[in-house]
């Protein structure tokens, strides 16, 4: 049985090369692809797999299952992901994605997580951005489509100046100041607002809480790690790659919020093993990873901030492997 695992990246990842492995221990090879290794014509495909401890290259017929990332799904490789959606199963065919305020919008009609929902607004015009700041005194401004918190900003207003933080910094802007921002980076950039949620530790420094969720051996979601995000220093998010730590849980909860650690904590572990049913469910597609983030103001209550479908996975990669290993078992005895 032949796996195909396939990203953008021209050499295999320390996670393919871990999943490989693990691979092999459940008797299937696991095969390395980019989009530009597809041939359509002959219906093959060229990768590397790995071999006695190295990769070799190889071609074979189109693995019955990739598991492939949201990444590939560039306007260069249209015809090549149409393709792929005919031929074979993959771990997520990218249809009916949800955007970060389609998919508040969506929960706020489930009962079961409207509790997390966060007000949220399409940027249109300067006047969308003017009237959600008065109506929420703070908010954040974000790309619809970011990845790791690029392009956010924290906003609030401070007699006649906008006070406008970004990463580590915070200027105060006037009126036209502030217009011409808007103009020059936020409007028709496809920008949402949010009301802003006081995530913060007892410092001061903005935090989350990733949940990163995986499809297990029976097929059901299961969190390959919780932990807990710490913008050390940052004025609007918990972006590790902006200069941050982490955390486990545990102790971080019971520094910040004291007796209410456990219960918070406990709520955290319901949402890895419900939510991802739900956004499934949403999309109406197969989906085998997700990273969920979720901010927790002062009083303990959940906020979604947004949910990434192609998660990072440098601090978990023995996590996922393993469960993705044994993921991929499950699709081609039962699925496939």
């Amino acid at each position: 049985m032949i796996i195909g695992f396939m990203t953008n990246f021209k050499n295999p990842t320390a996670l393919a090369k871990l999943t490989a492995m693990l691979c092999k221990y459940q008797g299937m090879d696991l095969i390395y692809l980019r989009p530009r290794d597809v041939d359509i014509e002959s219906g093959r495909v060229e990768g590397k797999m790995y071999i006695n401890s190295t990769w070799v290259t190889v071609k074979v017929d189109i693995p019955p299952f990739i598991d492939i990332a949201p990444y590939c799904f560039k306007r260069k490789n249209r015809e090549i992901m149409r393709f792929l959606r005919n031929k074979t199963f993959l771990s997520d065919n990218r249809s009916n994605v949800l955007s970060k305020e389609k998919l508040q919008e969506k929960l706020l009609g489930e009962n079961e997580f409207a509790h997390l929902v966060i007000p949220t607004r399409r940027v249109q015009n300067f006047n969308d951005v003017q009237e959600f700041l008065d109506k929420h005194s703070t908010i954040v401004l974000k790309p619809s489509s970011g990845i790791r918190g690029r392009g956010v900003y924290i906003l609030n207003q401070e007699k006649e100046n906008y006070i406008l933080g970004h990463q580590t910094e915070k200027k105060a802007l006037s009126l036209e100041e502030f217009k011409n921002f808007s103009k020059e980076n936020i409007i028709d950039k496809r920008y949402i607002l949010q009301k802003y949620i006081s995530s913060r530790t007892l410092q001061g420094d903005p935090f989350d809480c990733r949940i990163h969720v995986e499809k297990n051996g029976k097929g059901k979601w299961e969190s390959a790690k919780n932990y807990i995000r710490i913008g050390i220093g940052q004025k609007v998010i918990s972006n590790v790659n902006q200069g941050g730590g982490i955390s486990d849980p545990k102790p971080f909860l019971k520094a910040n919020f004291g007796d209410d650690w456990e219960k918070i904590n406990d709520n955290l572990n319901k949402l890895a093993v419900t939510l991802p049913y739900m956004v499934e469910e949403l999309r109406g597609t197969h989906i085998m990873s997700l990273g969920m983030d979720i901010g927790i103001d002062k009083s303990g209550k959940l906020y979604l901030f947004e949910v990434n479908d192609g998660p990072a996975t440098a601090s978990l990669k023995s996590e996922v492997a393993m469960l993705r290993a044994e993921y991929y078992k499950y699709i081609m005895k039962n699925l496939i």
